[in-house]
């Protein structure tokens, strides 16, 4: 370990990922970011003599064995009657757990964390650590409310009132008089929450804590917290307008693969009953370039309006860009098109945009953004309300997603009139009974006919 002109112990550490090199380099093999490994001092971790809020004498050193035939998860689990972080969690919020919330500033992540603390006060005392606003900002009568950031202090509050859930608003602001560093550094952040985890398990305490992201949506600070916590949760904007998308990345007691939908109103926060009413309100489906595409997200089908931009280039390098889709799927798209179909795109700017802020990362997209590229490029709408289906294969092959079923009937409830998908299997039968003009095709090399 190397030594700096004091002789104190130095090793580079990267700030995304906390791994910890003998020497500086430029990119770390841990998370693969570039320019994030700093020089750090090491300083004395004695538990012994210094972390006192760890007592081994305290763990017992016999197994315990788990009586298979009793039932206690009445005493565990938290029922918050909220179809939507139900929906989003996978069941109910576990005791003893730890949850990281993370979301963009303004987004509501303390706004919810309020609204939950009412919710788990009806099964004992809860405890909010307010880093991020004042007391005088927050009015609630059923939780104890403290805007100590020494975790400390946090810890003998636990001690002495013994909460069912301790909220902290945010993870960035604690701090451990016992390490060095400020509020928010890396350090800090692991030896704080690393502490407040422990604790609460050892009490039982359901721990939720908020977190910020960066520009490019994942958690703020240290990589390493993610793995430390339960559950972690992200709040996203729906749309541009109220609407939030609450979804689990991680759960550890529960299903990642569906997704909550709430709506911000001044009252705070509620459900919403309809998400796909809301994204196709303002679709027009006369338009040339415009058109649904319907994309799965757990037990949920959530509506994309795509509309795409076709024009002629006069310059060396024609544009292909995208908003809210991947620009490589896109130029994999556009290369099928211009190969199997004939279709010259290489002198064209090609523009497509996902609306409402949104993004699609799903591949059953496919077929929908070549349908919007080829009714821009002829300047021919739809005419109906029209959705499209189906990954394209790089042989042209056009493959539907397994749900089909559910998502032509979704469909034919909100007013859909048309559906164009993949190849359908003779031994389908379903197609007979919803009540819609459905196109199949077979193969990429066929979309032509859908324009003449």
């Amino acid at each position: 370990m190397a030594k700096n002109d004091y002789g104190q112990n130095l090793t580079y550490q990267c700030d995304s990922c906390s791994r910890q090199y003998p020497k500086w380099q430029g990119k770390c093999d841990g998370c693969n970011e570039w320019n994030t490994i700093v020089e750090k001092m090491v300083y004395s971790n004695d538990l012994e003599s210094k972390n006192d809020w760890i007592k081994y004498d305290d763990f017992s050193l016999d197994l315990i064995h788990l009586d298979a035939e009793s039932d206690d998860s009445d005493s565990i689990r938290f029922d918050i009657k909220w179809s939507e972080i139900e929906r989003a969690i996978g069941g109910d919020f576990v005791a003893g757990s730890s949850v990281l919330l993370a979301g963009m500033p303004g987004v509501g992540k303390s706004t919810l964390l309020m609204q939950l603390s009412s919710k788990f006060s009806t099964y004992g005392k809860v405890i909010y650590i307010c880093g991020e606003e004042s007391i005088s900002q927050i009015k609630d009568n059923d939780i104890a409310l403290s805007d100590s950031i020494n975790i400390n202090n946090i810890i003998d509050n636990l001690n002495k009132y013994n909460p069912r859930c301790l909220i902290l608003d945010s993870v960035q602001t604690v701090y451990d008089p016992e390490t060095q560093g400020n509020p928010g550094s890396i350090n800090q952040i692991l030896n704080s929450i690393k502490k407040l985890i422990f604790h609460c398990k050892k009490l039982n305490i359901l721990f939720l804590m908020s977190g910020h992201v960066t520009k490019t949506g994942d958690v703020a600070g240290p990589k390493i917290l993610e793995h430390m916590v339960d559950v972690v949760l992200q709040l996203e904007y729906l749309t541009n307008r109220n609407e939030r998308i609450l979804r689990s990345y991680k759960n550890r007691f529960g299903s990642t693969s569906d997704i909550g939908l709430l709506d911000m109103t001044t009252s705070g926060f509620i459900d919403v009953k309809d998400p796909s009413s809301i994204m196709i309100e303002d679709y027009n489906s006369t338009v040339s370039g415009c058109i649904l595409i319907p994309i799965p997200s757990g037990q949920r089908l959530v509506f994309h309006e795509l509309q795409s931009l076709i024009a002629k280039s006069y310059n060396n390098y024609p544009k292909k860009l995208s908003e809210g889709y991947d620009t490589n799927r896109l130029s994999i798209l556009i290369s099928i098109l211009t190969k199997i179909c004939k279709i010259p795109l290489d002198n064209h700017d090609v523009i497509i945009n996902v609306m409402k802020g949104q993004s699609i990362k799903n591949v059953y997209a496919d077929f929908g953004i070549c349908l919007g590229i080829l009714s821009s490029l002829y300047s021919k709408g739809f005419m109906k309300n029209t959705l499209a289906i189906g990954e394209v294969a790089l042989t042209g092959e056009i493959r539907n997603p397994p749900d089909l079923e559910k998502i032509l009937n979704e469909g034919k409830r909100l007013g859909i009139q048309k559906a164009f998908i993949g190849k359908l299997p003779k031994s389908v039968s379903y197609i007979n009974d919803i009540d819609l003009d459905i196109v199949s095709i077979d193969n990429i090399s066929d979309i032509r006919q859908i324009f003449k």
